[in-house]
């Protein structure tokens, strides 16, 4: 059994609030990376991007990935980007039980319409932006994982935790 928990999947899908409770609940350790970021960097997300662009967003994610996957017993909330650099998977699945948030996007939609720190989202159709990327990005989120767990608005959180853990330790 791997010793960490990475969680990858869509923006919106849910890692922060899953990986917490999960992390609780297998009394690990949680990190969030975009959260490391903003820490790090002592800016918000959007003016990351904003002022250095996502090139430099990817590599500061790179870093911490590195230096998080180090360590043993954390669950790893990363980034809805995460996957688009071969590096950050790589290192992941090298440490880490990786769970994809499989997202319904009529939820995702739901959860990050009108959110201004979504800088990906900075468009006039959201919808179709989400989509647009969603669909870009779906295959590299199933490919990547050692587990999958599909999420919509109806799903509950506990029973989303439940079965995580209970793969995680069968696996």
């Amino acid at each position: 059994m791997k010793e960490n928990i990475a969680l990858i999947g869509f923006m919106g899908s849910g890692k922060t609030t899953v990986g917490r409770n999960l992390a609780k609940s297998l009394d690990m350790k949680f990190i969030d990376i975009d959260k490391e970021i903003v820490k790090i960097e002592n800016k918000s997300i959007e003016d990351i991007f904003k002022n250095e662009g996502e090139e430099y967003f990817r590599s500061l994610e790179r870093k911490i990935i590195e230096k998080e996957s180090k360590d043993n017993n954390i669950v790893i909330a990363t980034g809805g980007g995460v996957i688009i650099d071969n590096h950050n998977i790589k290192k992941l699945k090298e440490t880490s039980y990786v769970v994809y948030l499989n997202c319904d996007i009529e939820c995702i939609y739901n959860r990050v319409k009108g959110k201004k720190h979504r800088p990906l989202l900075n468009t006039e159709n959201v919808y179709e932006k989400i989509k647009n990327l969603y669909e870009k990005r779906r295959l590299l989120y199933e490919i990547s994982c050692d587990f999958s767990v599909f999420i919509d608005c109806d799903t509950n959180l506990y029973d989303t935790v439940l079965k995580i853990k209970k793969n995680y330790i069968l696996s």
